[in-house]
């Protein structure tokens, strides 16, 4: 699900690694769903390195905004999402305090530490006080032979490092799992949404690879 816009020779990254596949969409449908008790339907969203759009496309919020370096991908984006086409590293040009939630699925690990941290500062800036930022990463100590098998990773997180990585930077954890998702969708994870609901309803998930953590901004 990584969504950075990374060049193998003449092919972009999303030709080579990170393909369109319309089970995705049914996939989100359901993380999406569960992940709503953390979003407010009714205040500004940022989908932060947005990919094909599944997430911004299905969860409940007010506007909607999709940060992602490769303009191709905004055909397959919702109507009501407004595009952010650049770097996340640039100066967003959003309002300070106009975010009630940030969502990075798959992204931090493609930037080196010091970027992270500069993302992490620009996503404070943005959210309100209380406002909820909404992480999904590889987990390395899940899955640390096949971590690299993207070449576009540039950073190993674990769940508790990255929790110590927010910490660090002033945030408040609200919630953690561990285990969360399988590794990619090239992993077992099923593409029946009933089957990603049951799947997310279990107590301990077989095959997972990837970690959620929600942090407030104090």
């Amino acid at each position: 699900m990584a969504k950075t816009q990374v060049t193998a020779g003449s092919l972009p990254y999303h030709e080579v690694r990170f393909t369109y596949d319309s089970r995705r969409a049914v996939v989100w449908k359901a993380i999406a769903s569960y992940l709503q008790r953390w979003v407010t339907a009714d205040e500004e969203l940022l989908d932060l390195g947005a990919g094909y759009g599944d997430f911004s496309r299905e969860i409940r919020a007010g506007r909607k905004w999709a940060l992602e370096h490769n303009g191709a991908l905004v055909k397959y984006w919702a109507a009501p999402v407004t595009p952010l086409i650049q770097s996340a590293c640039d100066q967003w040009p959003l309002e300070s305090g106009s975010l009630g939630t940030i969502l990075a699925s798959n992204f931090f690990e493609h930037f080196t530490l010091e970027q992270g941290a500069e993302v992490l500062d620009q996503a404070r800036r943005a959210l309100r006080p209380g406002g909820r930022l909404i992480v999904v990463q590889p987990n390395f100590r899940l899955e640390p032979r096949r971590y690299f098998d993207d070449y576009t990773h540039r950073t190993a997180y674990t769940d508790n490092g990255f929790r110590d990585f927010l910490l660090a930077s002033g945030w408040k954890i609200v919630h953690s799992e561990p285990r969360f998702l399988p590794f990619s969708m090239k992993s077992r994870l099923p593409t029946a949404e009933w089957l990603v609901r049951l799947y997310l309803a279990l107590p301990y998930r077989p095959w997972a690879g990837q970690f959620l953590v929600v942090a407030e901004k104090p």
